[in-house]
């Protein structure tokens, strides 16, 4: 993911970002919370804990505690999931490319 895409991302308000992840499967959250630990991985978590089911959270935490290596194809069909999502909800106000 590009520098500055990332930061886009980061700068997604809390509702924007839950809505957006509740849209996502559970395979691209955690692969881009395998992939950018420090830079999605608690945001994304806080954004989906008051929606989400306490068991669904569990099993997100258990599958990311696996310590999955990911290869670079899987790491970018996760981001280009993501950002077509950001893309169709209008969360930023320029599109994204992937």
């Amino acid at each position: 993911m590009k520098d500055a895409c990332a930061y886009a991302l980061m700068k997604l308000p809390p509702t924007d970002l839950r809505r957006i992840l509740l849209k996502g499967s559970i395979r691209m959250i955690k692969y881009l919370v395998i992939a950018y630990p420090h830079a999605m991985g608690a945001s994304f978590l806080d954004a989906l804990a008051p929606t989400v089911s306490p068991a669904t959270l569990r099993l997100l935490v258990e599958e990311v505690s696996r310590g999955q290596i990911l290869t670079p194809t899987q790491v970018q069909r996760a981001e280009c999931e993501f950002i077509k999502l950001i893309n169709q909800e209008k969360g930023l106000p320029e599109p994204l490319a992937c």
